[in-house]
């Protein structure tokens, strides 16, 4: 597996070109990112994407879509950024058959930035949904919570769950202990709180306490529909505050 590294003076991120994944970054010399020590395929953990649909697919197809299970094309790279790309295909054809150009663009300063582009090369309209399912490590989940900014409410995380927020705001923000993380995605209006509580997967086991996802995207009622040569772009912005 190919994987990009990425370093300026406020962390460091490292990006697998399968399903260009952030697997691994830091903030401020501390782990950003949960990933877990499990070696499989596709990684358990960073900063998967989730297109063309998020979550189960009602004809069995691979859950969250093909795009975190394909081969990404490195289109740039420096120090403290990186762009893949990726087209379809042959096999994407026979899964979603439409033709579309996505690109993700990350890069790194003191905050770690992600821009999601999806072009639609296709001589028809296409609809799809997407989510960047990004798993935050935490220094206890029985402690952590999602603070929903300008709605004075927030999301406690000790136990088991799986709640989705298709009108979401703007601003999101991890609470861990004296940590805030804030999550900014003013484009991506669904956002997705989930940890699997107790369980028996080979991937997560008993470190299920150490990670919350806070997945922003456009999901549900927030699908996408482009015409031929319309493009939809989106951005997620990960800082301390």
């Amino acid at each position: 597996m190919d994987f990009v590294e990425l370093v300026s003076a406020g962390g460091r991120a490292r990006i697998s070109c399968k399903g260009a994944q952030v697997c691994r970054a830091e903030l401020g010399a501390r782990p950003l990112l949960w990933c877990s020590p499990d070696a499989g395929m596709p990684v358990r953990g960073g900063v998967p994407i989730c297109f063309p649909w998020f979550g189960k697919h009602p004809e069995g197809l691979p859950a969250h879509g093909f795009a975190r299970l394909r081969d990404w094309q490195l289109l740039d790279q420096a120090a403290d950024r990186a762009l893949f790309g990726l087209d379809d295909d042959a096999d994407t054809l026979a899964l979603w058959p439409h033709r579309f150009h996505a690109e993700m663009a990350i890069s790194l300063d003191d905050v770690l930035n992600f821009t999601f582009t999806v072009t639609n090369i296709d001589a028809a309209p296409i609809r799809f949904t997407y989510a960047l399912h990004t798993y935050f490590a935490v220094d206890s989940l029985a402690e952590a919570t999602v603070a929903f900014e300008q709605r004075q409410a927030s999301v406690t995380l000790d136990d088991r769950i799986d709640a989705v927020f298709e009108d979401a705001p703007g601003r999101l923000v991890l609470r861990d202990g004296e940590r805030r993380v804030a999550i900014d995605s003013p484009e991506m209006t669904s956002a997705v709180i989930w940890n699997p509580g107790d369980n028996d997967a080979p991937d997560i086991g008993d470190q299920w306490r150490n990670f919350v996802c806070v997945e922003r995207g456009r999901i549900g009622a927030a699908a996408v529909t482009l015409d031929p040569d319309e493009r939809h772009a989106s951005s997620m912005r990960l800082s301390l505050i």
